[in-house]
């Protein structure tokens, strides 16, 4: 299986980079073929522009070199994995520009096949974001208004929580949780 996965945050020492890394290691484990993009250092612009727009009157409309570049990813890949921090109860801004650039409704027909995870790193605990609501918006958010409005039918979230901790047995418990997520990985 040939997965594209997606991660941002601007600094390469963050806990999600080290996320990112262990679920690597665990997709390589059980011999899945890897794609990364590194939104933050591959040089993805995520400002969307008329150039990305999909133009309904002209099916065959040409996009920008980098969108069309990172559609035919998406068409490669079995299966999409993003790994991102929660920030203000929504994706990065970088994600954000990805999603309206690259998952351009002119790729709806190629998404039906794929399967799509989710892995969020929230500061908060799992309780905080139960009680106030958060949990359930982001879960509705990320696999029906994104993933299922592009016809995915296989999306899930999985939230690392309290990714804040001090406690540096809680942080490898998370990373040893992200490796067998990849190792288990289907």
């Amino acid at each position: 299986m040939k997965v594209l996965l997606v991660v941002t945050h601007p600094r390469e020492n963050s806990l999600t980079y080290a996320v990112m890394n262990r679920f690597v290691e665990g997709l390589k484990q059980s011999n899945q073929e890897v794609d990364i993009l590194d939104l933050d250092r591959d040089g993805f612009n995520p400002v969307y522009t008329a150039e990305d727009e999909r133009d309904w009157l002209n099916p065959n409309k040409q996009y920008s070199p980098e969108t069309r570049r990172e559609m035919d990813r998406i068409v490669a890949a079995d299966t999409l994995v993003f790994v991102f921090p929660l920030w203000w109860y929504s994706v990065p801004s970088m994600l954000k520009g990805y999603l309206d650039k690259v998952w351009n409704i002119g790729l709806l027909k190629e998404f039906a096949s794929k399967k799509v995870l989710w892995i969020c790193l929230a500061g908060g605990d799992k309780q905080h974001l139960i009680k106030y609501g958060y949990h359930d918006m982001i879960t509705h958010y990320l696999n029906k208004a994104i993933a299922g409005y592009a016809r995915v039918e296989e999306s899930k979230v999985e939230f690392l929580y309290d990714t804040l901790s001090e406690s540096r047995v809680y942080i490898e418990g998370l990373l040893d949780h992200a490796y067998h997520l990849g190792r288990d990985f289907e």
